[in-house]
């Protein structure tokens, strides 16, 4: 990230800084616009970390198959990956959103992130008192301020600190062990499950080799997903397949025989047949409309 000021950028709806940081005011009639995660009636897998508050209206999402109702004062924390499935945004919803790449979080002298990371699996909303969200809003103003003076020498170490800063701060209301949620060992299963296929679906693995990670038998892992999410694992993976490849279709023009090498899929006629069969249409047919 040496060169981060160089590549900042303002649009009328977000501060830009590399591909690392993205502050976003958004409001109702924003929605879908920029890189705002939350779009009406479409499926979302983002690639960064979203730390999302709502401070006026709400929304109700599904985030992998959990159902969440946000409201003013509410923090909503979504990792990579997982599928955010917008239901309904109210008029008056307006969010403020940070989005951060994995590379620039990993990067930050953060205790235990992993820790943080499987508590956010488990309980991704959080009501937040007041003094917090204040310190959100003082958080977005002040990366918003130094992300208006790119030439300033040390805006890379400022802004590394006035992250570090919060997530301290903020990390004793995602632990409070008096909201922990209890889980079973299905949820558990099917958790563990769903991280793997965040990370692994482009590649071409069988459900065995997803149950071999975690050591339990392939039917055992079965039963769990659906248990839990009343959708089968091999649904999963292809949930995650088809929406990568509706994305890399509609925004990126990429040549439907490459989108098929990058989705694990031996050719493109393997590819055109499984998408036709998932959405009703042939990819060339998608791509153009």
């Amino acid at each position: 990230m040496n060169e981060l000021h160089e590549s900042f950028k303002q649009t009328a709806s977000y501060w830009h800084f590399s591909d690392d940081i993205y502050l976003l005011d958004v409001t109702q009639e924003d929605n879908g616009r920029t890189l705002f995660p939350l779009v009406a009636e479409r499926e979302v897998m983002t690639d960064k970390i979203v730390f999302l508050i709502c401070v006026a209206g709400s929304v109700d999402l599904r985030l992998n198959y959990h159902h969440l109702h946000i409201s003013t004062d509410n923090a909503l924390i979504v990792l990579p990956g997982m599928i955010i499935e917008t239901l309904a945004i109210s008029n008056d919803f307006r969010a403020m959103t940070i989005l951060l790449s994995e590379k620039f979080t990993n990067s930050l002298n953060i205790e235990n992130p992993f820790r943080t990371f499987l508590f956010i699996l488990r309980r991704p909303t959080v009501q937040l008192p007041n003094g917090m969200t204040d310190s959100f809003r003082n958080l977005f103003g002040m990366l918003g301020g130094i992300l208006q003076q790119p030439s300033h020498p040390h805006i890379e170490q400022v802004v590394r600190l006035l992250f570090e800063a919060y997530f301290y701060g903020i990390g004793p209301y995602l632990h409070n062990s008096g909201s922990q949620k209890v889980i079973t060992a299905a949820e558990q299963h099917t958790e563990e499950f769903l991280r793997l296929v965040e990370k692994h679906f482009r590649e071409p693995h069988s459900l065995t080799w997803y149950a071999e990670q975690l050591n339990i038998h392939p039917k055992r892992l079965s039963i769990c997903v659906h248990k839990t999410t009343r959708q089968t694992a091999t649904e999963w993976i292809d949930r995650h397949r088809l929406i990568e490849a509706c994305k890399l279709l509609r925004t990126s023009h990429t040549p439907v025989k490459q989108v098929a090498a990058l989705l694990g899929f031996p050719n493109q006629s393997t590819f055109g047949t499984w998408f036709k069969r998932q959405t009703g249409t042939c990819p060339r047919s998608f791509a153009s409309k």
